[in-house]
C-alpha cells in the first residue's frame, strides 16, 4: 500500500532525527497554521477596478413660463416713502377759494383729520394746512402692508420663476437613476452588453443634445434587448421645483457612481475624450469569458414623468422593463433631456466580477 509506505517513511525519518513527540506536534502545528488561517476567514469582495463613462450636460432649453415675473418693488416704495416722510414732513398751506365760509357739519369720516370736518357753502375761504396726523398714519400703514406683500413676492421671485416653466413631460425637473446587473456568459461576443457599450462609446456624439438623447435611448434599448440576462436592478427618482437643486443632485449622484471605479479606461463626456490608458496585460487563453456587468444611467430631465416611474421599488423584471422603456422614450421628447451619465463596468478584459463583488459597491441592487 503506497499510503502505508509513506507513513512508514515519515516514521523512520523522525526516528533517525531522534525527535521527541512534542517536537513533532509543534512542527505539524507550525506547518498547518497558515493553511488554517487561509481557509477559516472568508476573503473580502474585490472593489470594481475598471469602468467606462460617457455622457454630457446641455442644461435647460427654451421654456414657456406659466406665470408672470414681477420686478422687485421694495426700492421704489422705500424711495417714495423716504422722500415724503422720513426726512421730516413739511407741506405748504393750501388756500382754496370758495364763495362762502358758512360752515356746516359733515358726518363722514375723513382720513385727513383727527375730528369732524366742516365745509362751507358757496362764497368763502377755506384754509387747509395739508393732511393731518390721521391721514399720515393711514397712508403709512397702507404703504407698509403693500411693500411687505410685494416684497415677499419679489424675494421669492427666482424660485417661483424656476418652478413655473413647463415642458412636454410636466413641470419642474427630475433627477433619476437606474442600475442594472447582467450575467454575461461571453464578454467577447459582439452581442454582449459590454461589446455594445464599447461600440457606442466610439461612435456616440456627446457634444450635442440630440446626440445625448440618441445615446441614452439606445443604451436603454440595448438593456431591454438583454432582459433575460438581468439578475438585479435598482432605481430612484426625485422631482425638483428648483432647477439649481436638481443640478446639484445630478452632479452628486454622478460623482458618487464614478467614485466606485478605481480608474476610468473609457471616459467621453461633452465631446471630449478623457479616457485613461488601458493596462496591456496579456490575455490568457484560459481566462474566463464570463462575468457580471453593471450598467448605471443617471439623468437630469424636465418634468415629473421619469421620476414618477423610477421612484417605485423594483420587485420583478417587469418593473425593470417599464423603467427602461420610460427612459428610452422620455429621453427623446423635445429638448427635455438636460444631462446624462452612462457608467458601466468592467472594461478591462482580464477583470471578472462576481455578484459578491457587485453587491460590495452596489448595495441597493435587488435580485429579480
Amino acid at each position: 500500500n503506497p499510503f502505508i509506505n509513506f507513513l512508514y517513511t515519515i516514521k523512520q525519518s523522525f526516528k533517525e532525527l531522534q525527535l521527541q513527540p512534542s517536537s513533532i506536534l509543534l512542527s505539524m502545528a507550525i506547518f498547518l497554521l497558515p493553511l488554517f488561517l487561509m481557509t477559516s476567514f472568508p476573503q473580502s469582495a474585490m472593489a470594481v477596478q475598471s469602468g467606462g463613462r460617457m455622457g454630457g450636460s446641455m442644461g435647460g432649453g427654451s421654456r414657456q413660463s406659466s406665470s408672470r415675473t414681477y420686478a422687485p418693488s421694495n426700492g421704489s416704495y422705500s424711495r417714495g416713502y423716504n422722500r415724503g416722510y422720513s426726512s421730516g414732513y413739511y407741506s405748504r398751506p393750501t388756500v382754496v377759494v370758495s364763495p362762502s365760509i358758512t360752515p356746516y357739519y359733515s358726518p363722514f369720516y375723513s382720513p385727513f383729520s383727527l375730528g369732524p370736518s366742516y365745509y362751507g357753502r358757496p362764497s368763502g375761504v377755506v384754509v387747509s394746512t395739508g393732511p393731518s396726523f390721521g391721514g399720515l398714519f393711514f397712508f403709512a400703514g397702507f404703504f407698509l402692508i403693500a411693500a411687505l406683500a410685494l416684497g415677499n413676492n419679489s424675494s421669492g421671485g427666482s424660485s417661483t420663476l424656476s418652478s413655473s416653466f413647463s415642458s412636454a413631460l410636466g413641470s419642474g425637473v427630475s433627477v433619476a437613476e437606474i442600475s442594472v446587473a447582467l450575467d454575461v456568459t461571453d464578454r467577447d461576443s459582439p452581442n454582449s452588453i459590454l461589446s455594445a457599450l464599447d461600440r457606442l462609446s466610439r461612435t456616440a456624439r456627446t457634444d450635442s443634445r440630440v446626440g445625448l438623447q440618441n445615446l441614452t435611448s439606445q443604451v436603454a434599448l440595448e438593456l431591454l434587448r438583454r432582459k433575460q440576462s438581468i439578475v438585479a436592478a435598482s432605481t430612484q427618482g426625485r422631482h425638483y421645483r428648483d432647477e439649481a437643486k436638481s443640478q446639484r443632485e445630478f452632479i452628486n449622484l454622478s460623482i458618487k457612481e464614478r467614485s466606485k471605479f478605481e480608474r476610468e479606461t473609457v471616459s467621453k463626456y461633452g465631446g471630449v475624450d478623457y479616457s485613461g490608458t488601458k493596462t496591456d496585460t496579456p490575455t490568457s487563453p484560459y481566462s474566463s469569458k464570463a462575468t457580471v456587468a453593471v450598467v448605471t444611467l443617471v439623468l437630469q430631465i424636465d418634468g415629473d414623468s421619469t421620476s414618477n416611474q423610477l421612484s417605485s421599488n423594483i420587485n420583478s423584471i417587469r418593473d425593470v422593463e417599464e423603467a427602461l422603456s420610460r427612459i428610452a422614450a422620455d429621453a427623446k421628447v423635445d429638448d427635455c433631456l438636460r444631462g446624462v451619465e452612462i457608467l458601466w463596468s468592467p472594461t478591462e478584459r482580464d477583470e471578472t466580477l462576481t455578484m459578491k463583488d457587485v453587491y460590495a459597491d452596489y448595495s441597493n441592487l435587488r435580485s429579480i
